[in-house]
């Protein structure tokens, strides 16, 4: 679904220079690296339109970088990725919303997303002055996405959804036959052998020299069914880190189906920031996303009943 149902916000963004390094002292060479959503001819091309200033003043592809610079970034046209935009709202009240999110939306603005995500349909559909996302789930993974109106409920229910009362459940397939059941408790930290500088690896112990930061996770897995070559999962976390599901399933050696970082071969993922993605992967894949769905929350704000969300599997990760 590609239609924007609403009135597009005017994109800007900025950042200041802190560090740089020879291979990225030029502009040009800074932009391609840092934000490589585009490619070194498209920031070109934006350049010598003038959509990118440095110090206030339009720059050139070549100038050198300095610590302390500040870039800001106008477009005024740049196409983003088709989205879906199936949102169901589950319940709203005078401080908060939960929703369920589609497969296909990112919650946040980045890269090339900026209209097309969660944020701006709450801001210029909804109208909602303030968002508030108190806890949010990867472009990829749908399911239920509490929202604040305000900070200070923000933080209310950030405290409440890191209650050791709270409860986080998800759905998720995998490639292979599951035991039946699975309690994961041990260590997150960064995959330095990963060409992804985002890519997590869990271990049962902590690493003596795990690169930081190294996190501690907790996941309780049960298996709900299998296929000839899956299985459905219900995981409960004990605590929210970021990855914490896929990394776990990945080093467990069952990962996700769909995901192209955590999955089979993080090829797919670095194939799939170039748009090189194929028909055969997919095939692999299993699904056109990660198999991943946020289906139950529950938790209790100060001077309230407890609340409880439900989302079931949607139809496009029905297997079993």
């Amino acid at each position: 679904m590609n239609d924007l149902p609403f009135q597009p916000l005017v994109r800007q963004s900025s950042c200041n220079i802190s560090q740089l390094t020879p291979a990225t002292s030029t502009l040009l060479a800074y932009l391609s690296k840092r934000f490589n959503y585009l490619s070194s001819e498209e920031w070109r091309e934006q350049l010598l339109a003038g959509n990118l200033l440095r110090n206030g003043h339009p720059a050139a592809a070549d100038e050198i970088l300095q610590p302390g610079d500040r870039l800001q970034f106008q477009p005024r046209s740049l196409p983003e990725p088709a989205v879906c935009w199936n949102i169901d709202i589950l319940h709203e009240d005078q401080d908060s919303l939960v929703v369920v999110k589609p497969g296909n939306l990112p919650c946040h603005p980045a890269g090339r997303f900026f209209n097309h995500t969660l944020w701006a349909w709450l801001k210029q559909f909804l109208h909602l002055p303030e968002i508030h996302f108190c806890q949010r789930l990867d472009r990829e993974t749908s399911g239920l996405v509490v929202i604040a109106k305000t900070a200070a409920a923000a933080a209310q229910i950030s405290r409440a959804l890191h209650s050791c009362d709270a409860v986080k459940e998800y759905l998720v397939i995998v490639h292979g036959t599951f035991p039946s059941e699975e309690y994961c408790r041990g260590w997150l930290y960064p995959d330095r052998n990963s060409a992804v500088r985002k890519k997590r690896l869990f271990s049962r112990q902590e690493p003596l020299a795990a690169p930081s930061p190294c996190e501690s996770a907790s996941t309780h897995f049960r298996c709900l069914g299998r296929g000839a070559s899956s299985s459905l999962l219900l995981a409960g976390l004990e605590t929210g880190r970021t990855h914490q599901v896929r990394a776990t399933l990945h080093s467990l050696g069952y990962p996700v189906a769909g995901d192209k970082l955590y999955g089979l071969d993080e090829q797919f993922f670095l194939r799939q920031t170039q748009g090189r993605l194929t028909a055969a992967d997919y095939a692999r894949l299993r699904f056109p996303r990660q198999a991943l769905h946020a289906t139950r929350l529950a938790f209790t704000r100060p001077g309230r009943e407890p609340e409880e969300y439900h989302s079931p599997l949607p139809a496009d990760l029905q297997l079993f």
